[in-house]
């Protein structure tokens, strides 16, 4: 799996669990709602969730494919905890995954607090680990 498609079945788990909205083709989200965004989060709405996938490694020695993926969380303005609800629900959405659409193990490695940006909107980023399926070898 490459990148770009690991970054949309992403983006697509955390809308299917309710994280946000997902329109990669449009229209442009409301304000009323939580925006997902394949890569930096847009400046509207004011909640979003930005996905990106920033590193690899695929060591040959064992065949494990593995991705880690960086998902940012923006809350409200003036809502201190509003990125933290946001990543609550992308734990639940992505931590644990198991042999799920080519992803044979997610976990959540590591969380920052970012601090609040221009606009008073709270944000952090969730670190993922993302081991993919390999494909088995071909007896002799």
């Amino acid at each position: 799996m490459d990148d770009a498609t690991l970054t949309r079945l992403i983006a697509s788990w955390l809308a299917a669990a309710g994280v946000g909205a997902w329109r990669p083709g449009g229209p442009s989200y409301t304000t009323s709602e939580v925006g997902i965004y394949y890569g930096p989060i847009a400046a509207a709405p004011d909640r979003g969730v930005g996905v990106a996938v920033y590193s690899a490694d695929d060591p040959v020695s064992t065949g494990i494919t593995v991705r880690y993926v960086q998902v940012r969380y923006r809350g409200a303005p003036g809502v201190p905890a509003g990125a933290d609800v946001l990543a609550s629900a992308g734990f639940a959405a992505l931590h644990g995954v198991h042999h799920r659409d080519g992803v044979a193990r997610a976990r959540r490695i590591s969380s920052a607090r970012l601090g609040a940006d221009d606009n008073g909107r709270q944000e952090r980023t969730d670190n993922f680990e993302i081991i993919l399926n390999t494909p088995l070898e071909a007896s002799p």
